[in-house]
């Protein structure tokens, strides 16, 4: 019997997660970098510095995960559904509303510099090596939702190369600079904050080749009426992952606070290797997260739960191995950890300490990948309430509660923070479930039809004719259907796949997905889907230039007095929709080519 393997979905999932990667680890990276080469070559001090700016470093991050991931998982969900206007105004939103507030932001910053260096400095003697690398981080922030920004979007078309190659440009110009900067220039630590924005504007140079294409997909909207009514859905969306840099605003706060009250500017450098640590798996979680919410609101998008919750279980298996291999490697050693950032006096406290923070890296996987799938399949309020419940007000009061207990399981408290949230996380989704009378947590809003049939081929014309037979039995199981509606399906299913097979360019080691839904009411009709990841091949075209000739899809359109075709490209995919009505329902539509 033939059924679906999600094979073609995980493997759409993987390429996404490659280019997402990259430019999730580009965010994370520029700013590890800093601190490692300023280790080196200012002093461990001035790594200390950095870190203790890292609650304006999230704090940008704030409006970039607001306006641009929200932005992405919108478009994607708005890719599946077919709505190319929604698209351009998502992206209007993401990018040239995002950069206007990041503008606005960091121009605050700027007028707000000394007493915020004081506020993040706190007791220790690091003031003016703070607002020395304040600077530079708050000027450029618009340069940031720019690069990686369209980088997200890039991914949307297709453009996995292009998508990674710009954050790649930027931190290997990022590397040049930092060493250019302060050790030619002697700029200090100021120099590796203008290095990041020197390598962040020289990706830009990367794009001038796609914003010169006359078709390409992403376009700035002037709806103004149809930009306020998206703008709202961007936020919602948004929200859940913006969560997470605020978490870590406060997080890296409060721990800050703490540590320098409680043992000065050794306790400054302790919360800065706790937090590179972190960093290390973070990265990966939220690059791994990232894709998944773009694929699975595109899946989503097309009502193709299967598909989703294959790429769900797909996510968290790579996403908890990924976590747990930096887990082993820093908690195996430790101290070699330590001396990478250029820190020799090595206290037994300071290995506990690291010990202790890295536990919520075997939480990390479970923590994003449900925050993510939540955001992608409409469930934005469970998700925000989630991100604030483990991100910020569970893991702030756990911090301050556990530092007046003991300051060894005051690093606890990110992973008892997740534990807990998840924890409400399932038992408000079964509620929400049992109310719905549904079982279960997900709560995907699953198609209302009366059959449906799914499987996954291989890319051969033998298993095309087999799917057409499978098509004929199903429907034969439901009296509803014709014989003639019966007959076309499978002709439809089998022609397709053929063509695909032929002009596509797929190997025999290549899959098909194809989808069959069966409707009753209020009309008799059968929806075909047939889904590949072969070259960009569109069967309408095709058909247009065959019609002069036999076609088994032209001896369809004779068969039923309804046959709509509906053709896109969805995550890369050749995604084409077909509709057969009964006789007497509606007349004949073929393609308008």
């Amino acid at each position: 019997m033939m059924e679906r393997n999600g094979v073609l979905v995980q493997q759409k999932y993987m390429e996404y997660l490659g280019s997402t990667m990259g430019f999730i680890v580009s965010l994370y990276l520029a700013f590890i970098v800093d601190g490692i080469l300023v280790s080196q070559l200012i002093s461990p001090a001035a790594f200390a510095a950095i870190n203790l700016t890292m609650p304006v470093y999230y704090a940008r991050n704030i409006l970039f995960f607001l306006f641009v991931d929200g932005g992405s998982v919108l478009a994607a969900q708005f890719i599946g559904a077919r709505d190319r206007e929604s698209c351009a105004c998502v992206f209007t939103i993401s990018i040239g509303w995002g950069a206007a507030a990041m503008t606005v932001l960091g121009i605050l910053g700027c007028l707000l510099l000394s007493p915020a260096a004081d506020l993040l400095a706190g007791d220790s003697s690091l003031q003016d090596e703070v607002a020395e690398y304040l600077l530079p981080l708050w000027l450029t922030g618009p340069l940031l939702i720019f690069t990686n920004g369209v980088s997200s979007f890039l991914r949307l078309e297709g453009l996995h190369k292009l998508a990674i190659a710009i954050p790649v440009a930027a931190n290997i110009c990022n590397l040049g600079f930092d060493y250019l900067f302060i050790a030619v220039f002697g700029w200090g630590i100021a120099g590796a904050g203008w290095a990041t924005g020197a390598g962040y504007a020289c990706s830009l140079l990367l794009l001038v080749p796609y914003l010169r294409r006359p078709d390409r997909n992403w376009h700035f909207s002037t709806d103004s009426a149809a930009n306020n009514r998206i703008f709202r859905r961007v936020m919602a969306v948004g929200l859940p992952m913006a969560m997470i840099p605020l978490g870590l605003v406060l997080r890296n706060f409060a721990v800050n606070s703490i540590a320098v009250e409680t043992l000065g500017d050794m306790g400054a450098l302790t919360v800065s290797l706790c937090n590179a640590a972190l960093l290390c798996a973070l990265m990966f979680a939220d690059g791994s997260s990232t894709a998944f919410a773009s694929v699975c609101g595109a899946l989503y998008g097309e009502r193709d739960y299967v598909g989703v919750l294959l790429v769900l279980k797909r996510a968290l298996r790579l996403t908890f191995g990924l976590c747990l291999l930096i887990f082993l490697l820093i908690f195996i050693y430790p101290a070699e950890f330590i001396r990478f950032y250029g820190v020799e006096n090595i206290t037994p406290e300071m290995i506990l300490y690291l010990r202790v923070s890295i536990i919520y890296m075997l939480f990390l996987a479970h923590v994003f990948i449900l925050r993510a799938f939540y955001q992608a399949t409409h469930q934005e309020q469970a998700a925000a309430i989630f991100s604030l419940l483990e991100g910020v007000v569970l893991v702030i009061c756990l911090f301050f509660l556990l530092s007046k207990v003991s300051l060894t399981l005051m690093w606890a408290a990110p992973a008892l923070a997740a534990v807990l949230a998840a924890g409400w996380l399932v038992w408000y989704m079964r509620r929400k479930a049992l109310q719905m009378g549904r079982d279960g947590f997900l709560l995907m809003q699953r198609e209302e039809a009366s059959a449906a049939w799914e499987a996954s081929i291989p890319a051969a014309v033998e298993a095309a004719a087999q799917a057409a037979r499978a098509v004929e039995e199903f429907c034969a199981r439901h009296q509803y259907i014709d014989s003639r509606q019966s007959y076309a399906a499978q002709v439809t299913v089998e022609e397709l796949c053929i063509n695909i097979i032929e002009q596509g360019g797929l190997s025999a080691a290549d899959h098909i997905d194809v989808f069959l839904h069966l409707q009753k009411e209020p009309v008799s009709q059968i929806t075909v889907k047939v889904r590949d990841a072969g070259r960009q091949f569109n069967p309408l075209v095709f058909l247009a230039e065959q019609r002069e000739e036999f076609s088994g899809l032209l001896m369809v359109s004779k068969l039923t007095t309804r046959i709509n075709y509906d053709y896109a490209r969805v995550l890369g995919f050749n995604t084409t929709i077909v509709t057969i009505g009964k006789r007497g329902q509606n007349e004949v539509q073929l393609p308008d080519l």
